[in-house]
């Protein structure tokens, strides 16, 4: 199955939500974060089932949520801070993201020497796709959950 992206729709910029299974209340999830030729990662129990599925919901709502007044933000913040995320309408039917993740390690890095931690750098991406679009990472998403959590 194809992780649930949410890929900007002029750049080359994107961020994929992989749910991998379950740790307990957990949900492990692996997070890609693209921008041009920078490529991250990080993988662990970031959300809790409940919390994923709310960001599914979030997402699912977001581009209908007639409540937001022009330029006016949401946001999502869990238990761990390794994962927040901002969103709003935007002019021409589109939604505009930012997406913060904390903690990610370079796809490219090579390890590092023993004893010593692996670098890694927090990741804030802003992208911007058709309403369409983020409907459906939003199902994909709860699709992927779905399947994580058996």
């Amino acid at each position: 199955m194809t992780p649930p992206l949410l890929q900007d729709a002029e750049t080359p910029r994107s961020v994929a939500l992989n749910p991998l299974g379950r740790d307990g209340d957990a949900l492990v999830l692996r997070v890609d974060a693209v921008d041009g030729a920078h490529r991250w990662t990080l993988a662990g129990p970031l959300l809790s089932v409940d919390e994923a599925n709310d960001l599914g919901a979030w997402l699912a709502g977001l581009p209908g949520d007639l409540t937001l007044g022009a330029d006016e933000w949401t946001s999502l913040t869990f238990r761990s801070p390794a994962l927040s995320l901002a969103g709003r309408r935007a002019p021409g039917g589109e939604v505009e993201l930012r997406v913060s993740v904390l903690g990610m390690s370079r796809v490219d890095d090579s390890p590092p020497p023993p004893g010593q931690s692996p670098r890694t750098t927090d990741v804030v991406l802003g992208v911007r796709l058709a309403a369409p679009a983020v409907e459906e990472a939003a199902v994909a998403f709860v699709e992927a959950i779905s399947s994580a959590a058996e």
